[in-house]
């Protein structure tokens, strides 16, 4: 009896994570031409390289995390911005660390975790202004957590042999096959 109980609620679980998925084909026996919608925009591995840059304008802002003197504000699909912040009232904009892909990130002992596309990423950051790639684990987050902008709209579906997903561009499409 105990054994059954426990499946139901195993398959009652499944089923309801499957339900709430919010990526999904286009709604069945509905045709759609030419219609407003999103295109992910790639760049390879190697245009995505992880690596520090001069300051760049916040265009995504996410989370914002403090360490030690510095702020650091996901700016989503592109990286981190560094702040130094020594004078809270008026914090200075010092650096970028470019993580394409990267929607969201942790902070411990001076390592940055970030997921990139599917990929998780451990990033030395004990010198913000001078970071180090420390490792990449392959395949460990489902890739579908890429989405468009904007609920509620159709868009050209993610091709991951494409490259990582850096952001999304308005386009009219022609009978796209996705739908958020």
């Amino acid at each position: 009896m105990k054994k059954h109980y426990l499946l139901s609620i195993l398959l009652m679980a499944a089923l309801f994570i499957q339900a709430c998925d919010p990526w999904e084909e286009t709604p069945p026996n509905f045709e759609v031409d030419n219609i407003l919608g999103y295109r992910p925009v790639y760049a390879t591995l190697e245009e995505a390289e992880v690596k520090g840059l001069p300051p760049q304008s916040l265009e995504n802002p996410g989370k914002i995390y403090v360490i030690n003197d510095y702020l650091m504000i996901v700016d989503n699909l592109r990286g981190v911005h560094v702040y130094d912040n020594t004078n809270p009232e008026n914090p200075v904009n010092k650096g970028f660390i470019q993580l394409y892909g990267s929607t969201d990130i942790a902070i411990r002992d001076n390592v940055l975790y970030a997921d990139q596309q599917s990929d998780l990423l451990a990033v030395d950051i004990s010198n913000p202004l001078n970071i180090n790639l420390l490792s990449r684990a392959e395949n460990i987050f489902p890739f579908n957590s890429q989405y468009p902008p904007v609920e509620g709209t159709y868009f050209e579906c993610v091709d991951p042999t494409k490259g990582i997903v850096v952001g999304w561009e308005q386009v009219e499409l022609d009978n796209p096959k996705c739908y958020r």
